[in-house]
C-alpha cells in the first residue's frame, strides 16, 4: 500500500469518528434536557397522557368491625373438591406395567 492509500483510511476513519461525536453531542443537545425528566411507560397499550393513580392501601385504625352479616348472599357450593375412592392397589398396577411391557 502506497502512503496516500494508508492516508485516505486515516483520514475516513477519522471522519468518520467526528461524524459520531458530533451526531452524539447534537443528540444530547436536542434530547438530553427532555431525557432526564422522561418517566417509563406503565404499558405500552395505555396511553401515556394520563396521570398516575394512587394505589397505595391507607389503614384507619380508628373504624373497628363488630359483626359482619352474610345472610344476603347465596350459597353455591356444598362441596368445593370431587372425592374419589381408588381400589387398586400398588400390587395391580406393577402387573399392568409389565404385561403393557411385553406388548
Amino acid at each position: 500500500m502506497s502512503s496516500t492509500d494508508i492516508m485516505l483510511i486515516i483520514l475516513i476513519v477519522i471522519s468518520h469518528m467526528l461524524i459520531m461525536i458530533l451526531g452524539v453531542g447534537l443528540g444530547y443537545l436536542i434530547w438530553g434536557r427532555q431525557a432526564s425528566t422522561y418517566e417509563k411507560p406503565l404499558s405500552f397499550l395505555k396511553s401515556q397522557g394520563k396521570e398516575k393513580k394512587n394505589n397505595s392501601i391507607e389503614i384507619d385504625d380508628t373504624k373497628v368491625v363488630l359483626s359482619v352479616s352474610t345472610d344476603g348472599y347465596e350459597k353455591k357450593y356444598d362441596n368445593m373438591t370431587k372425592e374419589t375412592k381408588v381400589q387398586n392397589n400398588i400390587a395391580s398396577s406393577v402387573n399392568k406395567l409389565k404385561s403393557m411391557k411385553g406388548k
